[in-house]
């Protein structure tokens, strides 16, 4: 039972955008369902011959890097399309195709039932006009043949877990859906990405500066004194490009305070005087002990 048509969104090349060669012809599709009649005839009714013939469908795996970046992608596929042997006609090269006599070359024929005359395909050579004597090696007449094609994707910038584009391969259409792995530093908000930086006790007082690996290059942050656990300095411009629109998404980076499991000697003695000044503890800390002076 066909599915409710899924609604599709064009994917449009911007003014000052780097989109994949090819990227602004393709079409998206937010839900894996399409409508069987008048989607891909020139007809507004539709026909039934689409109903059979409708797209391909693969998967193709990308990196977190390569959906957020772009990027061409070999791809093969295994498609029906014209016989390049005879090149669509039927016959096998070099020989000719008999002048069908029973429709009389027009392709259709005239049945009488009683009163009514209705015309239909002709039963003999299915409409062709013609009789092949001599079929195809390839295509067995058919005209079409199973055929392995090398095709490079333009995967657009931007492109999510999910998503699936329409594309031409010769004179058929495939559709190709998108399984974009998980990167293990940053994670994605639409066209936002976060990730984590961890700084030191002294980075986090102090202040100070670190380095972050951003999407397109490493990231000088500047940290400032007295910083907390889990705050978020936003680096404006540094996401993924936004698939619908203008401008890129923001990088934002979590600060993790990396609190060190051993001390030296000197280091726990420092952290014993430090904390003999702190005013604002609740409870106890250990090897301290709070006098009346």
């Amino acid at each position: 039972v066909p599915e409710p048509h899924a609604e599709r969104h064009r994917l449009r090349a911007f003014p000052g955008r780097s989109w994949p060669p090819g990227a602004a012809d393709i079409e998206t599709r937010c839900q894996p369902h399409r409508k069987i009649f008048g989607e891909f005839s020139s007809s507004s009714f539709g026909d039934f011959q689409s109903v059979f013939d409708q797209p391909q469908e693969y998967v193709m795996e990308l990196t977190f890097n390569q959906a957020a970046k772009g990027v061409n992608k070999e791809f093969t596929v295994n498609i029906m399309d014209t016989c390049e042997r005879c090149d669509g006609k039927g016959n096998e090269p070099g020989t000719k195709v008999q002048h069908c006599h029973y429709c009389g070359g027009s392709g259709m024929e005239t049945i009488n039932t009683g009163p009514f005359v209705m015309r239909s395909t002709c039963r003999r050579c299915g409409g062709r006009g013609s009789i092949i004597i001599s079929p195809c090696a390839v295509c067995r007449g058919a005209g079409q043949a199973k055929q392995k094609k090398r095709v490079v994707i333009p995967v657009p910038a931007g492109v999510e877990d999910g998503q699936t584009v329409r594309m031409p391969v010769g004179k058929k259409e495939i559709f190709i859906t998108f399984r974009v792995q998980k990167s293990p530093v940053f994670r994605r908000d639409g066209a936002d990405i976060h990730s984590d930086l961890f700084i030191s006790i002294a980075q986090a007082v102090l202040g100070g500066t670190a380095r972050a690996q951003g999407l397109y290059e490493t990231i000088n942050v500047t940290i400032p004194p007295g910083i907390q656990t889990d705050q978020k300095i936003r680096m404006s411009g540094k996401g993924i490009p936004r698939i619908n629109s203008y401008g890129y998404g923001d990088h934002y980076i979590h600060i993790k305070i990396r609190v060190p499991k051993r001390l030296t000697s000197r280091q726990q003695s420092l952290m014993l005087s430090y904390a003999e000044d702190e005013t604002d503890v609740e409870g106890t800390v250990n090897g301290v002990t709070l006098t009346s002076s």
